[in-house]
């Protein structure tokens, strides 16, 4: 939809676009279409800012207040903070640094790093452990949370991403994505994570265009029965009806959600 994938600011802070799709709209109108669209609490990738100069961060900070909008985080999805290259590593850790300052500017309430992309048998969990610790503390200090998410290798198994959780004491929360397990196992894995997510990626699977409904309302169904509280995202991607699909989503989650609660209170 907003069709770009920025990356590599030069020293100003112009961006390199590395997508040929069309954008539908730019993101400085996405705050509002949302809001039209009735979802009020939002997420922004770090590859959707064309720009990360002053001027450009107030003019998209004053869209989100002007939709009557949450930026609930800024997921950087970029650097290996597990890498086993000290330099490869710092570089990495400079980089998240700059949008956990970005997401202070936006006054997101967080930001989502990733765990690592390294195996973990290779005391990469360390490694990962550390950076997502002195990242926290860093982020802390400017008023911004941190979430990591069952994504890339470090942390694709529920077990490890927990492992990980556990070592960094409640100092990073999770954001649990139905669409980084495999579907084979996806509903056992989820049930593990869930209990511990403070945000939720929800994506359903598509067979020639159709939404896997009743497995999407599974998988939802999870996250109720697990006591979560938090915002849910609702991830489509390659769509021709984005919007449709999103709405879609929605819909599905709300239903999901009130049949569990009926089914609760009686």
């Amino acid at each position: 939809m907003l069709g770009c994938a920025w990356y590599d600011p030069d020293p100003i802070g112009r961006m390199a676009n590395r997508s040929d799709e069309v954008a539908e709209l730019n993101l400085l109108e996405m705050p509002a279409a949302a809001a039209m669209h009735g979802i009020h609490t939002l997420e922004l990738c770090h590859f959707h800012f064309p720009s990360v100069d002053a001027s450009y961060l107030d003019q998209l900070r004053r869209a989100v207040v002007d939709a009557e909008a949450e930026l609930f985080s800024i997921l950087v999805d970029t650097g290996d903070i597990s890498h086993a290259d000290p330099g490869v590593r710092a570089t990495d850790m400079a980089t998240i640094r700059g949008w956990i300052d970005i997401a202070a500017e936006l006054e997101a309430g967080h930001v989502r790093i990733i765990a690592g992309d390294s195996d973990p048998g290779t005391n990469a969990i360390e490694r990962s452990v550390s950076g997502l610790l002195e990242l926290a503390a860093y982020a802390e200090a400017r008023g911004v949370a941190t979430l990591t998410e069952n994504f890339k290798q470090l942390a694709a198994r529920p077990e490890t991403c927990i492992r990980i959780l556990n070592r960094c004491e409640g100092r990073v929360g999770l954001c649990a994505d139905f669409g980084n397990f495999p579907v084979p196992t996806r509903s056992q894995d989820l049930t593990q994570i869930l209990p511990r997510a403070a945000s939720v990626h929800a994506k359903a699977e598509y067979r020639s265009g159709v939404m896997e409904r009743q497995d999407y309302l599974v998988h939802v169904g999870l996250a109720a029965s697990a006591d979560f509280d938090g915002p849910i995202s609702l991830i489509c991607q390659d769509a021709d009806d984005v919007w449709g699909r999103i709405l879609e989503l929605k819909k599905a989650t709300e239903e999901a959600w009130v049949s569990r609660e009926l089914g609760e209170s009686q």
